[in-house]
């Protein structure tokens, strides 16, 4: 993964979430933005030389984040997003358990779920627009649903 690239996409889907984006995009977008620091801040100087308890601890909280927004919010890609980041949990986990360290396989995986994630949070603030467009309004939590 090449990490100008990364980055570059991160400011962008944040700026269009932060400005376009319902509650829940917005919040989505704050954790992830939130842990791709903290994954800066917390990796060893040789990332992904060993076992990266810093990045998985900062892995889990993002899911358990992003798990809370799911059950919170009016957004079924949140759902996605969480399912994602709950398999790269577990497939972190595996590769720490394999036989042997496989050095590029862990490094694949973790960043298997960074593009797939600002995917969806995009997809997401289109689908909040569309919706705001076509009904006028656009729910952001279940309880916003009640009558």
């Amino acid at each position: 993964m090449n990490a100008y690239l990364y980055l570059a996409t991160l400011l962008t889907v944040s700026a269009w979430s932060f400005s376009r984006g319902g509650a829940p995009e917005r919040a989505a977008m704050a954790a992830i933005v939130v842990a791709v620091f903290a994954t800066a801040a917390v990796a060893s100087h040789r990332i992904f030389g060993g076992r990266e308890v810093g990045v998985f601890a900062v892995d889990t909280i993002l899911t358990f984040v992003v798990v809370t927004l799911a059950l919170l919010a009016e957004r079924f890609w949140l759902l996605w997003l969480a399912a994602i980041l709950i398999v790269s949990l577990l497939l972190q986990l595996a590769i720490w358990y394999a036989p042997l360290y496989y050095r590029d396989v862990y490094l694949i995986l973790h960043a298997m779920s960074a593009y797939p994630t600002l995917i969806l949070i995009l997809l997401g603030t289109l689908r909040h627009r569309h919706r705001m467009k076509t009904k006028g309004h656009d729910p952001s939590w279940s309880r916003d649903n009640r009558a």
